[in-house]
């Protein structure tokens, strides 16, 4: 199977984190404006914005209005600390992993989430299934509909944990949309998550979640070794 080109965003994810991962920019430090940015990486200022919309997402940047961008989380070269033993599991293994965290996460926000956390829940959603009917690229409305769930369960162990795999997460999603047919059942699912939650009905909630990853699970199964 050949391998999908690397979008140019994605190109600039990656050096973002090589930066702050070899120590260039630590911690609590600001890092150069999305203007400096776009002229030293030679690419349009959007694609730095979408790298790091998605890095501030995973919480590894801090986006302050009127001050400039952060780093957040440190990202550290030794293997041991970053979890290579994640970093070497396969797609299968981590969609396995996400079946047993996932539904329930979309089950405790049914019951627990605010009128204002449904509300954004259910945006993502239809700006994702606009852009996939567009055939525009919605990995970044992927990763924060999942990502505003487990922010929604007010359970901070949930979110550190879904945050501290954001990177393998964001690879998952990645591989999942060069499956032709994921991403229009991908699309659909998640609109259907979001008004079982707005519906406040957990049971739908768990059970959507649920088929829509042993869908991708099958499907991942099903793909050429």
């Amino acid at each position: 199977m050949m391998k999908k080109k690397k979008l140019i965003y994605e190109i600039v994810y990656e050096e973002i984190k090589k930066n702050i991962r070899e120590g260039k920019w630590q911690a609590g430090e600001k890092i150069p404006t999305v203007q400096a940015l776009s002229q030293q990486l030679n690419v349009s200022i959007s694609s730095v914005r979408e790298a790091i919309k998605i890095l501030s997402q995973q919480r590894i940047l801090r986006v302050e209005q009127g001050r400039g961008t952060f780093v957040e989380t440190q990202l550290s070269e030794n293997p041991n600390q970053t979890f290579e033993f994640l970093e070497n599991s396969s797609m299968e293994q981590l969609t396995e992993a996400r079946l047993v965290i996932e539904p329930e996460l979309a089950a405790i926000v049914a019951e627990r989430g605010s009128e204002d956390e449904v509300k954004r829940i259910l945006q993502c959603a239809r700006v994702m299934q606009r852009k996939m009917l567009a055939s525009e690229d919605f990995l970044e409305e992927d990763i924060e509909f999942h990502y505003l769930i487990a922010q929604a369960t007010k359970n901070d162990v949930l979110l550190k944990m879904m945050t501290l795999i954001s990177d393998l997460l964001y690879d998952s999603r990645r591989y999942s949309m060069k499956i032709k047919s994921q991403n229009e059942k991908a699309a659909n699912y998640h609109i259907l998550i979001a008004r079982a939650i707005k519906d406040k009905n957990p049971f739908q909630a768990r059970n959507l979640m649920n088929s829509h990853i042993l869908d991708l699970l099958d499907d991942l199964k099903k793909r050429p070794r």
